[in-house]
């Protein structure tokens, strides 16, 4: 078996399983086209989104205290909500995606089920927090993001390479945290946009004093049906008609900020209505417009987080709770004997989950440049999901709960031109025990503008509901599987242009693997590589800003020699933007290489074209308060698959006005 089949999101039975006897060929070479955006990669640059002002530059992911982003020890990229304006993008997945180390397979259009793998690891094993509370469920381990829009999204800041030792599961990979709508200058703004593939969108934002607080509202609304999620070519009796995404988000803060201390209040929430067709329940008695399933989504958190100083300590408390429900109904009427089957049991799939969690940290400045920290955090998941057993040809409700108890400490800090970053973080599970992780950083600032920096790391991810209970497939004995990561990186920076490069090593043991029917039993038995090289640059020159980053991957199946599923051996990444009087413009252009799957109704292995996408946006400022937008997505019209099977969008122009006061 791959030990890395799943995506890391519920998977459905069209390509849950995979021969073990698969052959795999390895991910063709960089091609000679690449060579100039290689070249391009180590010029002398910065991330667009470090081209920010200094408040922009100010993270905390990295090491769970404030840093500049210059100064943190892991690999930090920054996502300003200046940013995601100027690129005008909607959607959180593809946005994510032509970011360094990023990459993503979606089964389908907008709302679509999708994976988010972070340096070759799985999406189970990449961690997402929304405001500091985690999103990823209990139940599959991996955030569903499939269908979030950026309306809600102040800033992202993702942390590239193992930080369990400051966040514990699922931190293998990575971080990515993101933060909602609010402490801007107030204001108000509101956008609307329509376009081909039936694609709709409009939101609103507020910000407000309030007495001596800030309030910022924000809502939006987006639609698209745009294409049949499933290829027809590829599974002829499915139903052809478009697959829709039907998307409501919200989101609101209140908070204070004062010289001793902050607080602040914040709740958001996202709805999603989506199509998707399953062939294993099709009928020929549902009409040619409709889908054979309707996913509804809803997915929200909220929570109460305050700080005060206290001499040179800053102590911080935060309260808070996410959720993440989903309904799968079918189509199919009860009274349909023809498809009285398995998997048309006619039966709502339900599933529910739920992360409440309280965290305590107190951060001591010890002298200037040098920080203490520690911290306790508890974390109860809840988890509830229908699952039909094949044994007994029954579907029954499954519920699973669990409390978790962590406590860290490290340090932070600066003598001279060293630098270093020491975590060590303990966390306790109630249905398998603790787990250990210890995070080594060290920086050297050998000479003016340049850093070496390298950095040695443990980590684990806590099996799943799924995987420990599932009906017939789970096993409550699982324990949770183990990392081990080294890195090092040379970094540049010399005003609006940096560059940097990084050698990474991650080997993860104790895998949590789908056992030979007919059980499909899960065990702690498969281990896995995830090796690579990064590469990014860009620059600034007047109005003029481009970026670009190389990203080379060998994700392997140690047990088998496999690449792991759906992930490139390369990928490269060109960014530009130009701003001249009223006019702006905003391109991407990614080339991903090759990659190996499975085939969507047999299971026999297949490879996946390497591919190029480009997109286009430009922006013309009527007023400084009133403008047009216009963008192309998938601007070369290309036609690949993230997912054998599925179908991807083709290219689409939408248009829009945004005004704001």
């Amino acid at each position: 078996m791959y030990p890395f089949a799943s995506t890391g999101a519920r998977v459905r039975p069209s390509f849950a399983f995979v021969s073990s006897s698969a052959s795999a060929s390895l991910s063709p070479a960089v091609p000679r086209l690449l060579l100039p955006l290689a070249l391009a990669a180590i010029v002398p640059g910065t991330l667009r989104a470090q081209q920010a002002d200094a408040a922009d530059n100010i993270v905390v992911t990295g090491a769970r205290v404030a840093q500049n982003v210059a100064d943190t020890l892991p690999a930090v990229t920054v996502i300003t909500r200046a940013d995601i304006e100027a690129s005008q993008s909607r959607d959180l997945v593809e946005l994510l995606s032509r970011q360094t180390g990023l990459e993503m397979a979606r089964s389908g259009g907008q709302g679509a089920q999708t994976s988010l793998f972070l340096r070759g690891t799985n999406s189970n094993q990449v961690l997402v927090l929304v405001d500091g509370v985690r999103v990823n469920t209990a139940l599959a381990g991996a955030a569903n993001l499939g269908g979030i829009s950026t309306d809600d999204i102040e800033r992202i800041e993702i942390a590239r390479g193992n930080l369990s030792s400051l966040y514990g599961s699922e931190a293998i990979g990575g971080v990515i945290q993101i933060f909602t709508r609010g402490g801007a200058a107030p204001g108000a703004g509101v956008l609307a946009e329509a376009g081909q593939g039936h694609t709709r969108d409009a939101s609103a934002h507020l910000t407000a004093p309030v007495a001596d607080a800030t309030l910022s509202v924000s809502a939006g609304y987006r639609t698209q049906k745009a294409i049949s999620a499933i290829d027809v070519a590829q599974v002829p009796f499915v139903n052809p008609a478009p697959d829709g995404n039907w998307s409501r988000n919200g989101s609101l803060r209140l908070e204070q900020h004062g010289s001793l201390g902050d607080f602040s209040a914040w709740a958001w929430g996202n709805h999603n209505d989506t199509d998707f067709d399953d062939p294993f329940n099709s009928s020929a008695s549902i009409p040619s417009t409709r889908a054979t399933q309707v996913e509804h989504r809803t997915q929200d958190g909220y929570g109460l987080s305050g700080a005060h100083v206290f001499g040179a300590s800053r102590v911080s408390l935060a309260v808070a709770e996410t959720r993440d429900d989903a309904v799968d109904v079918s189509n199919i009427p009860d009274n349909d004997p023809a498809n009285d089957t398995p998997y048309s049991d006619n039966d709502n799939d339900q599933f529910r989950s739920r992360n409440r969690q309280i965290t305590l940290q107190d951060t001591t400045t010890i002298s200037p440049g040098i920080d203490l920290l520690g911290g306790w955090e508890h974390l109860s998941q809840l988890g509830a999901y229908t699952a039909f057993n094949y044994l007994t040809s029954i579907e029954t409700l499954t519920q699973a709960e669990r409390q978790v108890d962590s406590f860290w400490a490290g340090t932070t800090g600066r003598a001279g031109s060293q630098q270093w970053q020491v975590n060590l973080r303990n966390d306790r599970y109630s249905d398998f025990g603790s787990a250990t992780t210890g995070l080594l950083g060290w920086g050297w600032n050998f000479s003016q503008g340049w850093k070496l920096t390298a950095q040695a790391s443990t980590a684990f991810r806590a099996p799943s509901f799924e995987e420990l209970y599932y009906p017939q497939s789970g096993n409550p004995a699982l324990q949770p599987e183990r990392a081990r990561s080294q890195e090092i990186g040379l970094r540049w920076g010399q005003g609006a242009l940096s560059a940097s490069a990084s050698i990474f090593r991650n080997r993860i043991s104790n895998l949590i693997v789908s056992g030979p029917p007919p059980g499909y039993v899960e065990a702690n038995v498969g281990h896995a590589s995830a090796d690579g090289a990064e590469l990014q640059g860009a620059g600034a020159w007047g109005g003029l800003r481009v970026g670009a980053s190389l990203s080379v991957d060998r994700p392997r199946d140690l047990d088998t020699g496999l690449p792991l599923l759906r992930r490139a051996g390369y990928g490269a990444k060109l960014s530009a933007g130009y701003v001249r009087g009223p006019w702006s413009t905003d391109a991407d252009v990614q080339r991903t290489g090759a990659r190996d799957d499975i085939d969507y109704l047999s299971g026999a292995p297949v490879q996946l074209s390497p591919y190029t996408l480009a997109r286009f946006a430009l922006r013309y400022a009527i007023t400084p308060k009133l403008r047009l937008d216009l963008r192309v997505e998938n601007l070369l019209n290309t036609s690949y698959q993230l997912v054998d099977g599925y179908n991807t969008l083709p290219r689409l122009l939408i248009g829009g006005v945004e005004a704001s006061w």
